[in-house]
């Protein structure tokens, strides 16, 4: 016990003297939440403006419109229906016969379009349209809490919660003679490869939880962000995460001769790719993969970790967490074991 404390001092040292683990675990997953806040929340903070329509002076319907607050209503003649929608002053033109005049297609004619078709399904009922009481809501809704903003955050903070990958790679780079004087030393020695890797796996695991919590804290405080409402699942798949993403740092530094650097830039490949297919870029691309491809979905790490994050706390379903635990918890095992086996079978003609 006392080898392993004194391992992962060392470590713990190592890693915040390593300039790459503190931008990439630290500073960036920062950068990356306030240009997603800025890039993100101006859109879904967008104020639709009233639309501007015109309607003949008897159109059947005209009350109706009047009472609608997004629309902006013009009784004109059809004679200067085309010069209004020329001069845009008007977005569209519902003529006595309820068909509708536009001269482009836009959201302004959509919405025009829709509000019209509901309207002519009302009349589709045989209830007259000036008898129908259009405050009755008639359909109970319960409608899930949902912001495209939150779900890209999710995205992000499965991506960070992988960023284990650096002080992972780091861990192995210490104890490969080829690589580090350090390594040199330790293959000289008696000190064994398991008890200085398990102390990496602890330290990379602590050192880069508190970034998430760092990154977390920001996100809540700083930018107004509430991301959590089931605080005991959401936990327990940004700790597994973080494992997978040390156990995947550990199998790229093990696993080949190349450099650190080489080995880092191969680390961030592979999490900006995972991350991609899970939908943090746009989240049209997480829908087409679902539709066209769903394996990638099922078995990609990052989105296993992005769903179940807006599962459990969006919809408050917990039906598939375990699954994704169990999955997640898989892939660590067989990363870590496969690492093992390729470090057991270093050796070096000299050093």
């Amino acid at each position: 016990m006392k080898n392993l404390f004194r391992n992962c001092m060392y470590q713990e040292k190592n890693l915040y003297r390593d300039k790459t683990f503190v931008f990439w675990s630290l500073i960036y997953p920062l950068i990356m939440a306030i240009f997603f806040y800025t890039a993100f929340n101006g859109i879904m903070n967008i104020e639709l403006e009233k639309i501007d329509i015109g309607i003949g002076a008897e159109n059947p319907i005209g009350f109706i419109l009047e009472e609608i607050e997004l629309l902006n209503v013009h009784k004109i003649s059809e004679d200067k229906a085309n010069e209004k929608l020329e001069n845009e002053e008007i977005q569209g033109f519902i003529d006595n016969d309820l068909d509708l005049l536009v001269l482009k297609s836009g959201v302004n004619q959509t919405v025009i379009k829709e509000i019209l078709d509901q309207i002519k399904q009302i009349g589709k009922l045989n209830v007259p349209i000036e008898n129908f009481d259009f405050t009755v809501d008639y359909i109970q809704s319960t409608n899930q809490r949902a912001d495209a903003i939150i779900i890209i955050f999710y995205a992000l903070i499965a991506m960070v919660s992988t960023y284990g990958i650096f002080p992972g790679i780091e861990t192995v780079s210490l104890i490969q003679a080829n690589l580090t004087n350090v390594g040199k030393r330790i293959n000289i020695t008696p000190l064994k490869k398991k008890d200085f890797l398990l102390a990496g796996v602890i330290v990379s695991l602590t050192l880069n939880l508190l970034s998430n919590v760092v990154l977390l804290i920001f996100v809540k405080y700083l930018l107004k962000i509430e991301l959590f409402t089931e605080i005991k699942y959401s936990t327990l798949f940004i700790t597994i995460g973080n494992l997978f993403g040390v156990a995947l740092g550990i199998l790229i530094g093990s696993s080949n001769k190349q450099s650190i650097n080489v080995k880092t830039l191969l680390g961030i490949t592979i999490t900006l790719v995972l991350s991609f297919f899970s939908g943090m870029m746009s989240p049209d691309i997480k829908i087409l993969l679902d539709r066209k491809l769903p394996m990638i979905g099922k078995l990609n790490p990052i989105s296993i970790i992005t769903d179940n994050l807006y599962r459990i706390n969006l919809l408050e379903n917990t039906q598939y967490a375990m699954k994704g635990i169990m999955i997640l918890g898989v892939y660590c095992i067989i990363l870590i074991l496969v690492s093992y086996g390729f470090l057991r079978r270093k050796t070096y003609d000299s050093i």
